[in-house]
């Protein structure tokens, strides 16, 4: 199937985080985690999950509340709403198929 065929999978994210959330690792996935207060802990604890799922081939994005913003480093993918992380998405998906 082609990546802009498959629809990007969003998550419902709770606290605290479960490692075992995803299934299918290839495919683009949104966190969403604006519903819940973010503290350091919770922090540390994405950024473990998230190493653990890695993939170059696929986009992972993080929604959180404006306010959370800044606990997360800036290496990680995080906006504040769904339609952003989307949109970023569906950038990602066109520089893959571009070759960028």
């Amino acid at each position: 199937m082609d990546a802009f065929d498959q629809p990007i999978q969003t998550l419902v994210l709770n606290s605290p985080l479960a490692e075992d959330l995803v299934t299918d690792l290839k495919q683009d996935y949104i966190f969403d985690a604006s519903t819940i207060a973010i503290n350091d802990a919770y922090v540390t604890a994405y950024t473990a999950f998230l190493g653990a799922i890695e993939s170059e081939a696929y986009s992972r994005v993080l929604v959180v509340q404006n306010k959370f913003l800044s606990l997360f480093p800036e290496t990680l993918v995080v906006v504040p709403t769904l339609g952003e992380a989307q949109d970023l998405i569906e950038m990602e998906r066109i520089e893959r198929d571009l070759g960028f």
